[in-house]
């Protein structure tokens, strides 16, 4: 019987060791084959689902759009210490265009002409806001006439072009009185567009863009834009590039940066990225951001999910915004003042203008000393974060914040700004977002994550299945050696076993009484098991 045991334990172990090592071994090339899988299929190339959902999302982008009402003008006007509320949102979808697209002879650049637009969401603005509208006043600083007094002071100009400045500087002071530090006009002028006649100069001595002022512009930031191709990496043959710029619009260089490194144009637009992230989580992801005329690298914070698909999540790092003396690295930047801005004035036809977090989170304290700011910094509400499913590198969930602030200060060449209160000013925080709709989170779910799932779990199935028979066969060896054990010297000295009901035993200690004995069946055979009588 123990021989039959024995023979039956050592057959499981050898079965469950080779069910062990064929899952081992196929688990690699399975993953490699899925691997290849994923990378093919996230590739930009033509007819592609990717390249299709690339050029034209399938995901609606929106732009929630808060401006900054100076609400004591007057006061401020007269030097005192501006009192700010922000207005809004007021809600407007993004549409990106990527026109005349097509790739080189190599798959491994696409070429195409960036355009984008935006179209207000009256409905949309008016169930978040009910408390003001995009036709309501505004007050915000004046800054075309900051940007004159920046152009008198730091701008390389003919001195004609200067004395022409100058005149415009005092003839404003003339007619506006006291009134000259800020202006005023509907929050929809503010945003697209209002008539002014320092702008309209500026723009006839071609230092401005535009004869207007305007914090948006419906269409692309860049003149080139329409101009120039934007080339991107396919990601053939190289994965790890897709999607990532090789030209923004004709160029690689932002150029208005302290060095070459500081001026390169990496990473991607910031709706997808490398796929497999999932083997190596804290690399850090790279965007460049049009209004921020940089790119940035977002660090790996957590994972998370969303619409029931698992994700990675990533922010802006805190030495990304800290000065020169806590990142010394950040004198490209110009990074000269406080922690938790950027410094745009370079970039910005040298209006002193800054980047911060929505409501300055994170910022230096410092920096929003001098106004008195209606609402407080919240890491939930006012956090730039993307959610990226690690597989595919598509982004499924994201807030891209930014607030871009003015400084005002009294003029070292021109006395109009005297009565300033030195302060930054915010101006305008928006808050691009967009995410994965519950029918496309499940379809990628049921197309890829629910294999990937169903591949990860039957390798564990299978290996308990191997090791399952592994621990029975040791529990069969480890009874048969207890029962070896447990019989003494006695009982093998009495013990004799008949077979077939015909014999007889007897030992030197006691005779064998049919009457004890006890009969055992076992493979067709009948024993019977004598214990000695007295």
């Amino acid at each position: 019987i123990n021989a039959e045991y024995g023979v039956c334990g050592l057959l499981l172990a050898v079965i469950g060791a080779v069910i062990i090592a064929c899952a081992v071994v196929a688990r690699k090339p399975l993953g490699d084959y899925i691997d290849n899988l994923i990378k093919q299929q996230v590739a930009l190339a033509p007819g592609t689902d990717t390249y299709k959902n690339w050029q034209s999302p399938p995901v609606p982008i929106y732009d929630d759009i808060y401006l900054f009402n100076i609400t004591n003008p007057e006061q401020f006007n007269n030097g005192e210490k501006a009192v700010i509320e922000p207005v809004g949102p007021f809600v407007y979808q993004k549409h990106e265009l990527k026109q005349s697209a097509n790739f080189s002879g190599d798959l491994k650049y696409a070429m195409f002409f960036d355009y984008e637009y935006y179209v207000y969401d009256e409905q949309e603005t008016q169930l978040r806001n009910n408390k003001s509208t995009i036709n309501d006043t505004i007050f915000i600083p004046n800054l075309p006439l900051l940007t004159v007094v920046s152009q008198i002071e730091h701008g390389s100009m003919k001195e004609s072009v200067k004395l022409v400045l100058d005149t415009i500087v005092e003839q404003y002071e003339k007619s506006h009185g006291v009134n000259y530090l800020t202006l005023n006009g509907s929050a929809h002028d503010i945003l697209w567009g209002i008539d002014d006649p320092i702008m309209n100069v500026l723009y006839k001595l071609k230092l401005s863009p535009s004869p207007q002022l305007a914090l948006q512009t419906n269409g692309s930031l860049d003149p080139g834009a329409l101009k120039f191709p934007t080339v991107v990496y396919t990601g053939h043959p190289d994965i790890s590039k897709v999607a990532s710029y090789h030209l923004f619009h004709g160029r690689n260089s932002s150029g208005c940066w302290g060095t070459e490194d500081a001026n390169t144009i990496n990473g991607t637009e910031g709706s997808m990225f490398e796929p497999l992230l999932i083997y190596n989580k804290s690399r850090s992801l790279t965007i460049y951001n049009e209004q921020l005329f940089r790119s940035v690298a977002l660090s790996f914070i957590n994972e998370s999910s969303y619409e029931g698909i698992p994700c990675f999540e990533y922010r802006i790092p805190d030495w990304a915004l800290q000065n020169v003396t806590n990142n010394p690295t950040n004198a490209a930047y110009y990074a000269w003042k406080y922690s938790g801005m950027l410094n745009l004035t370079k970039c910005s036809s040298n209006v002193p203008l800054y980047v911060t977090k929505s409501m300055f989170l994170d910022a230096d304290p410092r920096i929003a000393e001098n106004i008195t700011l209606s609402v407080k910094p919240n890491r939930t509400l006012h956090e730039t974060y993307l959610c990226v499913e690690p597989y595919t590198g598509v982004v499924v969930n994201g807030h891209k914040r930014v607030q871009i602030n003015v400084q005002m200060e009294q003029s070292k060449a021109n006395g109009i700004l005297n009565k300033t209160h030195p302060a930054f000013i915010p101006l305008i925080t928006v808050d691009e977002h967009g995410s994965i709709t519950k029918e496309l989170a499940d379809k990628l779910n049921s197309a890829l994550l629910l294999p990937i799932s169903i591949l990860h779990v039957g390798f564990y199935l299978v290996c308990a299945l191997g090791t399952t028979l592994v621990l029975c066969s040791f529990i069969v060896h480890v009874r048969i050696i207890s029962r070896k054990l447990s019989k003494t010297p006695e009982d093998k000295e009495v013990l004799v076993q008949a077979e077939d009901g015909d014999q007889e035993a007897e030992t030197a200690t006691g005779t064998v009484s049919d009457n004890s004995a006890q009969y055992l069946s076992f493979d067709g055979k009948t024993s019977r098991y004598y214990e000695a009588s007295e």
